[in-house]
């Protein structure tokens, strides 16, 4: 074994530098690394945190969102009612006015023709008379001439 170390140039000094080589790393490795480490995982745990909440958050989200489409959905639907409701109750009362405008104007014709009509009777009435007077004052020239 000292003939390969001795090849390989390879001496005590050897070992002795690899055993502070490994003595300073585990030193180093707990005064400034085991710090870094813990920062490091502290960082990936609060990372790790972050995207589970944010990732809750998002379900949050998209389930307001759902809540929020179905209210919307439901508000159009109870307009497109309502508007609904409200044109019929137009149309009914559009119709009722007609009806009633109609009714009145049936009458106001009816009188209308029938005052017509009384006239008429009356002058017929007049003018018979005054034809028959007329006649009379024919007769009466006649008569007389």
């Amino acid at each position: 074994m000292d003939s390969i170390l001795e090849q390989l140039e390879i001496n005590h000094t050897f070992f002795y530098l690899f055993a502070l080589f490994f003595g300073f790393f585990f030193l180093f490795s707990e005064v400034y690394l085991k710090p870094f480490q813990k920062l490091i995982e502290t960082r990936q745990h609060k990372l790790k945190d972050d995207v589970e909440s944010s990732a809750e958050l998002l379900k949050s989200i998209d389930s307001k969102m759902v809540e929020y489409q179905k209210a919307i959905a439901a508000a159009r639907t109870e307009a497109r009612v309502n508007s609904e409701r409200v044109i019929a109750e137009a149309r009914a009362k559009e119709d009722a006015t007609v009806a009633a405008l109609k009714d009145d104007l049936k009458k106001d014709y009816q009188k209308l023709v029938q005052q017509l009509q009384d006239e008429r009777k009356k002058a017929e009435t007049e003018l018979q008379g005054q034809v028959e007077q007329l006649a009379d004052q024919l007769v009466m020239k006649i008569k007389g001439a």
